[in-house]
């Protein structure tokens, strides 16, 4: 086997890999992806599904997303259940805000969602993880003037070829 298929492959096993940790908790959101604009507040919702034969507790969560973006996960501990039996799913939910700063730049912000539990009230192992993004988006009025300009230009050198 040569080198170029050997480093060819690890990235296959790197990702074949982080599946065989997967936690018995999956997080299916309503869309994983929301837009926004600067100053709003977007909230994201989920279901979640124990696929294990055994209980497993959801003791708490832990998030990783780029500043100026910010988590609220007090949504979570009022709406998830304690416990979920063994291949049970729950009904959607709201499950955290993400609050976009007035100084976020446009563009997309990747987060990844972890759920902490496991067989017993004090576990806090990852049961379960989910990738989320935001993408922030210019606001609605900005895009209009923009437009309106674009269409004075237009009209402007109309004229003149006119002329």
């Amino acid at each position: 086997m040569s080198r170029k298929t050997i480093f060819r492959a690890l990235p296959l096993f790197a990702l074949f890999s982080a599946c065989a940790f997967a936690g018995p908790i999956t997080i299916n959101f309503t869309s994983s992806l929301l837009n926004g604009v600067r100053g709003q507040t977007l909230t994201f919702s989920a279901n979640l599904a124990n696929t294990s034969a055994s209980t497993v507790f959801l003791n708490g969560d832990s998030f990783n997303i780029t500043a100026p973006l910010f988590v609220d996960d007090t949504k979570f501990f009022l709406n998830s259940p304690l416990s979920m039996a063994g291949g049970t799913t729950t009904a959607p939910f709201q499950i955290f805000d993400v609050t976009i700063s007035s100084n976020a730049q446009l563009g997309l912000y990747p987060g990844t969602f972890s759920i902490l539990g496991g067989g017993t009230p004090s576990d806090f192992s990852v049961v379960g993880t989910a990738t989320f993004a935001v993408n922030v988006v210019p606001e609605p009025a900005s895009i209009a003037l923009t437009g309106l300009v674009l269409m004075a230009l237009i009209a402007t050198c109309w004229r003149r070829q006119k002329e």
